[in-house]
């Protein structure tokens, strides 16, 4: 079971994060590389945006955070709902709140954490209504991401076949990704994972090629670029570009 969905995500959540060297690099620098020591302070900036949201934050909290397995803002807000009384439509009688609020002593110091902090934001309005903001936050990205990036992952592809074909108008490359991403999500219908399934072999050839030419560009090319390892360029990115440094992150973060 765990190996199946192990593979399943590869076509899925792999696959995601896979296809972003496609865009990463052209959205983060529309109007070209002006020092090249920018090339390293981005792809250190990718390369711990990979290691801190992916590795750090779903591997070692969001995943033992769950509501009955199931994932998600509105998941997790479900799961902290059962346990304490946040929503902001009370869905109980005024004599069950009295039974409710009966405490009993904590036997250790985290339970005590635990009902100090039940307390707090059953009690605060704002509390309840920020949290409630959040969840529709959290939701409206992830559904934003996915509408963008996908869009932005093969249309990136696409304008690729202009270096062979030159000839290709940029309507042309346009009407041909609206006519793949059709495709696309029309057999969305037929359910995650056998989507996941479909698209796992494919993930995984595309991840074995590109590993190779990095390999390949590393040995033959410039080796230095595992300096991007050392976040002082990330620093020292933000420092020489400014505000446009800033700005490149709405293209970082699409990694």
């Amino acid at each position: 079971r765990t190996l199946s969905l192990a593979f399943q995500s590869v076509g899925i959540i792999y696959g995601d994060i896979g296809t972003s060297p496609l865009y990463v690099y052209s959205s983060t620098f529309p109007d070209g590389i002006r020092n090249r020591d920018d090339l390293l302070g981005v792809l250190s900036l990718i390369l711990y945006t990979l290691i801190i949201i992916p590795m750090l934050k779903y591997v070692f909290i969001v995943l033992y955070a769950n509501d009955n397995g199931d994932g998600g803002t509105f998941a997790l807000y479900s799961l902290i709902s059962r346990y304490a009384k946040i929503r902001l439509i009370p869905d109980q009688q005024a004599e069950d709140a009295a039974v409710s609020n009966y405490h009993i002593e904590a036997p250790n110091s985290q339970l005590k954490r635990a009902q100090w902090l039940k307390q707090k934001l059953e009690s605060s309005k704002a509390a309840k209504i920020v949290l409630f903001t959040l969840t529709i936050l959290g939701t409206s990205m992830v559904i934003g991401d996915g509408t963008l990036t996908p869009a932005i992952s093969v249309l990136s592809a696409v304008s690729g076949i202009r270096e062979k074909a030159p000839s290709l108008t940029q309507t042309q490359v346009v009407l041909i990704s609206v006519a793949i991403l059709f495709m696309l999500f029309s057999v969305q219908r037929f359910g995650t994972d056998k989507v996941g399934y479909t698209f796992a072999p494919v993930i995984s050839v595309w991840f074995l090629l590109i590993a190779s030419i990095g390999m390949y560009n590393l040995v033959v090319h410039d080796i230095g670029v595992l300096r991007a390892f050392n976040p002082m360029y990330i620093v020292q990115y933000f420092i020489r570009n400014g505000k446009s440094g800033w700005v490149s992150l709405g293209g970082i973060i699409l990694c």
